[in-house]
């Protein structure tokens, strides 16, 4: 497998840094539901969605080896050190939520300055590329989950050692599928850090819900209870759609997918060497989802709806449920005046459920942004110190809060002010079935081919007035699979 993998990725590593700039990277909504898409690279911009004002969290009981630990003052003659840091505009204040973790760590740590600059989704790759071939950059830069792969096969990212991975608290203090994009297949270590996770669940109303008079346990309990959910809901209120989700100009289109393909018991690739996504039991779940579109329980533009056209839907009381991330939370929690959705009647009974079960098991799209140090950074004992602050339960706490994620980290997803909230612990709960994309190389120029015949699958869906068939969907995923296996080497 590795030596395919180097094969291929040797190959065609011009064409990935090309087609990897196009892509909507890992599936997040880093900035909310009106994120510039990305927990992992995008292109796409849209609005951002207000966050709350009052989400700061108050300093956190102990996260035993993740916790910040005061730094001793410099010496008077010793001048400090500057660590530049580039992230991306997370969450609808991104400067300010930033810069607040930046103040906490300049007054812990007296000697090291902080220097933020915060890069656009769309140039961010170019910039960190750049910066990973040789030319001037930060010390710090903040990762989508599927860029670490690309960036650490370059040999551009300083690897983490495993007495600072143990000072972080192990990698079993981080959620399972959030570690596991700080890995390149087929070599060791970690090449990045965990910072917040995009993490999956179904949005939807619990007043009509309770009018219908159904349970949650039992409405979203799998597949078969959810198509009925859907119906019974549109039957009661004609003016209100099942469910809507984005079409084929989105960034969720594999990460929406995925989740039916897991479900189904499919797998995107095999053992990472080659295509699984066309498996009988992957079409069968693509199948599933492109059949709530033919049974005429969406709304009726959704194909044409991006996921923050999406998001907005929902919070226009136009649909009773959408696939979404922890960001509505802080728009329902949000006064109108500053954007949000306070005192709606959406927001008093927004609820979440786990993604309903399929044969296969019930699993969820986890995603998010990671940190890593640049091998060209000339302080990396004091980029670890930002690192390890940024992961730790304080700042965990406060700056996904703030952006509308889930923290990477157990430690802070167990804490009370999130674990006791009924609405963050159904991410919580997601979070550990999360699966994530594959940590090869090759994953940008895979996504970039799925995305492409999933779209046009939509295209299909909509052409045929919704009806598609099992073999329509093969031909896609099939045609997808070919042009995968030979990225693969295969």
């Amino acid at each position: 497998m590795l030596r395919s993998m180097q094969r291929s990725f040797r190959g065609s590593l011009a064409l990935l840094l090309c087609l990897t700039l196009l892509l909507s990277a890992c599936g997040a909504n880093e900035t909310g539901s009106t994120a510039t898409s990305a927990t992992g690279g995008n292109a796409a911009q849209a609005e951002p969605t207000k966050a709350p004002a009052n989400t700061e969290a108050p300093a956190a009981t102990a996260a035993p080896a993740a916790t910040e630990a005061p730094t001793e003052a410099p010496d008077s003659n010793t001048a400090a050190v500057t660590l530049k840091l580039w992230h991306m505009p997370n969450g609808a204040a991104p400067a300010e939520a930033m810069q607040k973790e930046i103040d906490a760590f300049e007054a812990a740590n007296p000697g090291i300055k902080v220097e933020p600059e915060m890069l656009d989704w769309g140039a961010a790759f170019q910039r960190i590329q750049t910066a990973v071939q040789g030319g001037e950059g930060p010390c710090v830069v903040q990762l989508g989950t599927t860029w670490n792969p690309t960036f650490a096969a370059m040999g551009g990212l300083r690897p983490f050692s495993d007495a600072e991975i143990t000072e972080l608290g192990g990698s079993d203090s981080f959620v399972d599928a959030s570690w596991e994009t700080t890995q390149l297949i087929g070599q060791p270590g970690a090449f990045s850090i965990p910072w917040f996770a995009d993490v999956r669940a179904l949005a939807y109303r619990a007043d009509l819900l309770e009018q219908a008079g159904l349970k949650p346990e039992e409405a979203f309990k799998d597949w078969d209870s959810f198509e009925q959910t859907l119906k019974t809901i549109q039957e009661q209120n004609p003016d209100v759609a099942g469910i809507a989700f984005p079409g084929r100009n989105d960034w969720n289109v594999w990460q929406n997918s995925s989740m039916w393909i897991w479900n189904a018991g499919g797998e995107l690739l095999s053992n990472d060497s080659e295509a699984a996504f066309n498996s009988d039991k992957a079409i069968a779940g693509v199948t599933e989802f492109a059949k709530l579109y033919g049974e005429k329980m969406t709304i009726t533009n959704t194909l044409e709806l991006n996921s923050s056209q999406v998001d907005a839907a929902f919070g226009d009381g136009r649909t009773f449920s959408i696939i979404t991330g922890p960001w509505l939370i802080s728009n329902a929690r949000t006064p109108e005046a500053d954007g949000g959705w306070a005192n709606r009647t959406v927001a008093d009974n927004l609820a979440y459920a786990q993604f309903p079960a399929g044969p296969g098991g019930q699993y969820t799209f986890v995603g998010g942004s990671n940190l890593a140090i640049l091998k060209s950074c000339p302080n990396p004992e004091e980029a670890f110190k930002l690192v390890k602050f940024l992961t730790a339960n304080e700042s965990q706490l406060r700056y996904t809060q703030n952006i509308g994620m889930l923290p990477a980290t157990k430690t802070a997803q167990s804490d009370p002010q999130i674990a006791s909230d009924p609405l963050y612990s159904v991410f919580i709960a997601a979070a550990a079935n999360g699966k994530t994309s594959a940590s090869i190389a090759e994953w940008g120029q895979i996504e970039s081919v799925l995305n492409e015949q999933l779209g046009s699958l939509w295209d299909d869906v909509a052409g045929t007035d919704g009806v598609i068939t099992s073999d329509k969907v093969k031909e896609r995923l099939d045609k997808a699979a070919t042009t995968v296996d030979e990225l693969l080497g295969n």
